[in-house]
């Protein structure tokens, strides 16, 4: 990590720290995407976007690895270490902890390695709604919990581009012709043409059938998942350069990630599309948040547990970002990307006047920290920033949002209509 990164780290978890002091941490929602999976692809479909060989995982595809299941533990130990000296959790108490996960095996087994982390020596069950099942807080379509009105999920997106999507995604020609760079290996995009190749540049913006509620093609939607699979394998540890790549590196990836954001920008934070797929997990954050001080049987786990991870995908973050117009930005990530592990974390404080307060921060590793397997405590902790909730947030360094004032903005968002 860049020295002006650890620095920024730093203050931020202090001022933390510093704001909070004279103050109790009652809850802690911690909702994570899975760890350092297997790219989706196969590597031979992979290579078909590039010049050079991808890296091998040793995992079937989308499966967490065993670096990814490590790079959780470190995020739930650095969690526990936290939480234990703010006086949430103390140890042995395996009731404070209560894990959820999604039904895929990333998800499940990144929910295992918080769990363990986060109790260690307690046999803290990973909940799920079960294999072969969908579970409503991640698949609300799917499961049949919202009905989904797809011209107009298609409309509201449109109406984000000025209704052409062709010339939203030529607005990103530079950033598409310097992807087409890193995968093609040549000095300066576009490259010169390559036979049997796919090329980023090739592809044609539109709009997809298929089970996303708004899917759309073209350059953005071909880099995202070409960029995931790159940043999968770099924190994986895998071997660039002796495959043959140049030029790969951390600011390479940061660049490289542009296009990816656009396409989860438009697809999934357009506000009806967002209310579709995040509503429900929205009222569930809030029941939970609020357990304890007023009783919502949409809470997930019982009422004494103190700590509560739940485990997804970038997709919910993604969508719940959206719903709540939460942003955030972390040292060498584009604003909003949702690294592997990456966390929204919502806190519910009882301040000294009595006021009980929602704060809510984005946290994750940096790009060196997950390829680096670095350790993580209070002196070398994971990025961090403060995130303001439009509607409720306050000028406070931690952005204090009132409890009650919480509760009317996700009121507000899951019921709006249009």
């Amino acid at each position: 990590m860049r020295l002006s990164s650890r620095i920024a780290a730093v203050a931020i978890a202090l001022a933390s720290a510093t704001a909070a002091s004279a103050d109790t941490l009652e809850k802690v929602v911690i909702l994570s995407r899975h760890g350092v999976r297997a790219a989706m692809s196969s590597p031979e479909r992979l290579e078909e976007a590039s010049a050079r060989p991808w890296p091998r995982f040793e995992v079937p595809a989308g499966h967490l690895t065993e670096r990814g299941g490590t790079l959780v533990a470190r995020m739930g130990d650095y969690y526990r270490q936290y939480y234990v000296a703010q006086g949430l959790l103390k140890p042995g108490d395996c009731s404070a902890v209560y894990a959820w996960a999604n039904v895929t095996q990333r998800t499940i087994a990144t929910g295992r390695a918080y769990a363990d982390a986060l109790a260690p020596g307690c046999a803290i069950t990973v909940n799920t709604v079960g294999e072969g099942n969908n579970d409503p807080m991640f698949e609300p379509a799917k499961a049949g919990f919202v009905k989904v009105d797809h011209a107009l999920a298609r409309a509201a997106v449109a109406g984000r581009v000025g209704g052409d999507l062709t010339a939203w995604s030529a607005s990103h020609r530079q950033e598409a012709e310097q992807l087409d760079a890193l995968l093609m290996q040549c000095g300066k995009g576009p490259c010169p043409p390559s036979p049997g190749k796919r090329r980023v540049l090739d592809a044609r913006p539109g709009f997809v059938d298929g089970e996303d509620l708004a899917g759309v093609s073209g350059p953005e939607a071909f880099a995202s998942g070409v960029t995931e699979s790159l940043l999968m394998a770099w924190a994986d540890g895998r071997d660039f350069a002796g495959l043959g790549w140049k030029g790969l590196d951390e600011e390479a990836l940061t660049r490289s990630f542009f296009l990816h954001q656009a396409e989860f920008d438009l697809r999934l934070r357009t506000p009806y599309v967002a209310r579709v797929l995040a509503g429900h997990l929205a009222d569930r954050v809030l029941a939970t948040v609020e357990s304890g001080v007023k009783p919502n049987a949409a809470s997930i786990g019982p009422a004494d547990a103190k700590l509560v991870v739940i485990s997804g995908h970038d997709g919910t973050l993604a969508s719940l970002g959206g719903l709540l117009r939460m942003e955030w930005a972390l040292p060498g990530y584009q604003p909003n990307q949702i690294q592997p592990g990456g966390a929204l974390v919502f806190e519910r404080w009882k301040r000294d006047d009595g006021a009980r307060v929602v704060r809510v921060r984005f946290t994750g590793q940096s790009l060196s920290q997950l390829r680096s397997m670095t350790t993580l405590d209070a002196k070398t902790p994971p990025l961090s920033a403060p995130v303001f909730i439009q509607g409720c947030g306050t000028a406070t360094p931690a952005f204090d949002c009132r409890l009650e004032d919480f509760e009317a903005v996700v009121r507000r968002a899951t019921r709006a209509d249009g």
